[in-house]
C-alpha cells in the first residue's frame, strides 16, 4: 500500500530529511520518499496505518499535512 502526505511547511533540504525520519519511525512504514518541490511525502507501508499517526509525525517535526491520498 502506498500514501501520498501533502506537506506544508518544508523549504529545505533539512526539512526533507526531518519528515523523512520522522515518518520512518512509525510502525508499518517501510520506505518513505519525500519530493520538497512538490511537498509531498511518498510512504510505502508494509501494514495499515491511520491518517491520524500520520498527522501526528508530521505535526511534531514541525510541519502541517495539507492532505493525505
Amino acid at each position: 500500500m502506498t500514501k501520498k502526505i501533502y506537506i506544508k511547511g518544508m523549504t529545505c533540504d533539512h526539512c526533507v530529511r526531518r519528515v523523512e525520519n520522522s515518518l520512518k519511525a512509525i510502525e508499518g512504514v517501510s520506505s518513505v520518499k519525500v519530493d520538497l518541490q512538490g511537498k509531498v511525502a511518498t510512504v510505502e507501508l508494509s501494514k495499515d496505518v491511520k491518517d491520524e499517526e500520520f498527522v501526528r509525525a508530521i505535526d511534531d517535526a514541525g510541519y502541517e499535512v495539507a492532505r493525505i491520498e
